[in-house]
C-alpha cells in the first residue's frame, strides 16, 4: 500500500513536489518511490518514513490522523459500477462537492452538473476523464480501506482518478484495480 500510494502522488503534478521534498529532507533517493522494491525491507522502511513526513502515516496526523492500524491490505478490482459506491475521506473540499454525503457517485452528478465548490475548477477532473474516455487508463490502484469486504469502502488516495472514472461513464474500463485495506480479514 505504501509503496502504491507514493509512486500514485509522485505521478501527480499536484502533490509530486512536495513529497520530493519529504524524501530529500529524510535522504531517501526518488527511484525507491517510482521503482519499488517491495520485497526490500529497507525500501519499505524508507518509503514508510516518507510517507509518514509527507501525509502523516504512523503518526496518527494529517490525512493518516485516526487511521487504523490493523489492516490488512488486498490487491482486488472493483467493477465500473461500484466506483460510485466509493466514499471520499472527510475532507471541506469533499464534503461540499458531494452534499456532505462522502460518495464518489453523488461528486459526479454534481461536476456535471457545474457544481463549483471554492472557487476549484473541475479541469483536473475532465482531462483525467478525457484521458480515460481514449483508452489511457493505466494508473496506479486506487487505494481504500474499511471494517469489511461489506462495509463503506473509503478512498485514502485516488480521488481524483475515482471521480474522473465515474464521469467517464460507459468508457470507463469494466474492472478497476485498487488496493483495499480491511480491518477484518476477507474470506477468498
Amino acid at each position: 500500500m505504501v509503496a502504491a500510494f507514493l509512486k500514485a502522488e509522485l505521478a501527480s503534478t499536484r502533490f509530486s513536489d512536495e513529497l520530493k521534498k519529504a524524501a530529500n529532507k529524510l535522504g531517501v533517493p526518488v527511484k525507491v518511490i517510482s521503482d519499488p522494491d517491495v520485497e526490500s525491507e529497507a525500501e519499505n522502511e524508507s518509503r514508510a518514513r516518507v510517507l509518514g513526513e509527507y501525509r502523516g502515516y504512523k503518526q496518527n496526523h494529517k490525512i493518516f490522523k485516526g487511521f487504523p492500524d490493523d489492516l490488512t491490505w488486498y490487491d482486488a478490482e472493483l467493477v465500473r459500477g461500484e466506483i460510485g459506491a466509493l466514499h471520499y475521506i472527510d475532507y471541506s473540499y469533499w464534503n461540499e462537492l458531494t452534499n456532505r454525503t462522502h460518495r464518489v457517485k453523488d461528486a459526479v452528478a454534481n461536476i456535471q452538473k457545474g457544481k463549483i465548490v471554492f472557487n476549484v475548477s473541475h479541469d483536473r477532473f475532465w482531462a483525467v476523464t478525457e484521458d480515460i474516455r481514449q483508452g489511457k487508463h493505466d494508473f496506479e490502484s486506487i487505494i481504500a480501506w474499511g471494517d469489511s469486504k461489506d462495509s463503506i469502502l473509503t478512498i485514502l488516495e485516488g480521488h481524483l482518478r475515482a471521480t474522473a472514472f465515474g464521469l467517464a461513464g460507459d468508457k470507463t474500463p469494466e474492472t478497476i484495480k485498487v488496493i483495499i485495506g480491511l480491518r477484518q480479514p476477507a474470506v477468498l
